[in-house]
């Protein structure tokens, strides 16, 4: 019994030492680096290259009442256009927690922004 209970408390130990390498911590983004949420830049360049996961935080940070942030599904994204029942954030400091697995749309609703340019999609990955 003794020798059973030390492999099981070895084993413990064991898990408790790489269970933190081995679980990756949520990241948080924000959104088109230094220039933020704005006119002129290439979110899609952006998102190239980042691995989005299931609980990762995107931070869209911008003039508060110069743009929005709005997250539309992809007929929405595709048309630039904002759907009446739409999550509309304004705050000029918003925080989107990224808590399902898929691909994920967002635009600037005020007019024209988002024909410009400024929309961003993500695959987010569980």
């Amino acid at each position: 019994m003794a020798s059973r209970a030390t492999v099981l408390i070895a084993k413990a130990i064991a898990m408790a030492v790489l269970l933190p390498a081995t679980v990756s911590a949520a990241a948080s983004y924000r959104v088109g680096d230094d220039s933020g949420w704005d006119n002129g830049v290439d979110y899609d360049a952006w998102a190239a290259g980042k691995k989005f996961k299931v609980g990762d935080t995107l931070e869209f940070l911008y003039s508060e009442g110069f743009h929005n942030v709005v997250v539309v599904d992809a007929q929405s994204y595709a048309a630039c256009a904002v759907p009446s029942n739409a999550p509309t954030l304004a705050s000029g400091d918003d925080r989107v927690a990224l808590r399902q697995a898929g691909r994920w749309f967002f635009i600037c609703g005020v007019e024209g922004h988002c024909d410009s340019g400024m929309k961003l999609a993500v695959d987010v990955h569980g």
